[in-house]
């Protein structure tokens, strides 16, 4: 097995480098728990289901459950298929990016273009002038994350690199300075955030939608409003746009954040409340028409404006900061350790 070279900087060893890079086992793992997890509440749910009367109002309600247990099962499944099929190699001056479907082969000397994107799932796409390949960090370990980041930094010009310095302030300048180990405790300025706060989250809306949920089905005869708890649920996956040991927030973003989740509270009680209010014809429906449609569309469009509002305030402090995390990020060089593979070829 070849270790990766302690000095990436060396351009020349770059294309002698003979290394596959796979993700690690705990991808495998949360796709196996989260499977297990929602299979259970789904049928926890079934046996609800089944206490009803009505067999139209069930066949519904199976089918809700269903589509909602489906699309988290795909996505536990994806998992498992990335840690068992995506890998990473250098092979002698080319690079082969294997996914779970495709397969992706280049050579170094031929790549154009290295974009760096980001987002909630940090990517550097590779182009050359027939192929375009992309790489997930979020699939790999910080270690693994920060050496492909120096990998790519190093070894091509400045202007093949695209959106590079709002990469380096999100992603790479946390890599570099952060304990990968353990999280850092934040200091009077800044506050951590961690998959813990999420997890807090919704398990308060869980917890609301379910006594919303059986008071309302109690009340109408009614049990598919016991499923109300499963789309809070289904948002459990937002825990995973956070890194495994948090990050650091600077109070006045932590403070965005802050508002940003009363809001969408106290949106929802607000639709919840709005809607038990014509469903129980406390209010009268203008028109004979249903109120649900209409109260959910304005609902998500508030919601939507919010989240807008919000990305457009955080990308404007962004961008001041970007030049300055670039410039940090130059004045040193981050610490490689050797970090070996399973798969590795040797």
């Amino acid at each position: 097995m070849i270790e990766r070279p302690e000095d990436i900087h060396n351009l020349s060893g770059l294309s002698q480098i003979d290394q596959v890079i796979q993700p690690p086992k705990t991808v495998r793992t949360e796709g196996i728990l989260n499977l297990i997890f929602f299979t259970v509440i789904f049928f926890g749910f079934g046996f609800l289901i089944t206490l009803g009367e009505c067999a139209q109002s069930r066949v519904r309600l199976w089918l809700l459950a269903g589509g909602c247990w489906l699309l988290t099962a795909a996505i536990s499944i994806w998992g498992i298929l990335v840690w068992k099929y995506v890998s990473i190699t250098f092979q002698r001056g080319k690079l082969i990016l294997q996914g779970v479907f495709t397969r992706r082969e280049m050579k170094l000397s031929e790549i154009e273009v290295v974009r760096w994107k980001p987002g909630a799932h940090s990517q550097i796409q590779i182009r050359t002038a027939n192929t375009i390949g992309t790489i997930n960090l979020h699939n790999y370990d910080k270690e693994d994350q920060l050496w492909l980041i120096h990998c790519f930094h190093a070894h091509f010009p400045e202007h093949y690199q695209e959106n590079w310095p709002l990469f380096c302030l999100k992603i790479a300048l946390p890599l570099k300075t952060g304990d990968h180990k353990t999280p850092v405790p934040p200091n009077s300025d800044a506050f951590l955030h961690t998959r813990r706060r999420w997890d807090r989250l919704i398990i308060i809306m869980t917890l609301i939608t379910a006594l919303t949920g059986i008071l309302t089905a109690w009340h109408l005869q009614e049990p598919k409003y016991l499923l109300l708890p499963l789309f809070p649920l289904c948002c459990w996956f937002v825990r995973y746009t956070v890194p495994r040991e948090g990050v650091s927030i600077p109070l006045n973003e932590h403070q965005d954040f802050t508002g940003l989740s009363r809001f969408l509270a106290l949106w929802s009680v607000a639709w919840v409340m709005i809607y038990l209010l014509f469903r129980l014809a406390l209010i009268p429906t203008p028109g004979n028409l249903g109120a649900g449609w209409p109260i959910t569309v304005i609902w998500i469009a508030g919601l939507y404006g919010k989240f807008f509002q919000f990305e457009r305030r955080q990308h404007q402090r962004d961008m001041e900061k970007a030049k300055t995390a670039v410039q940090e990020w130059d004045a040193g060089s981050a610490e490689l350790a050797p970090h070996n593979q399973e798969g590795a070829a040797s």
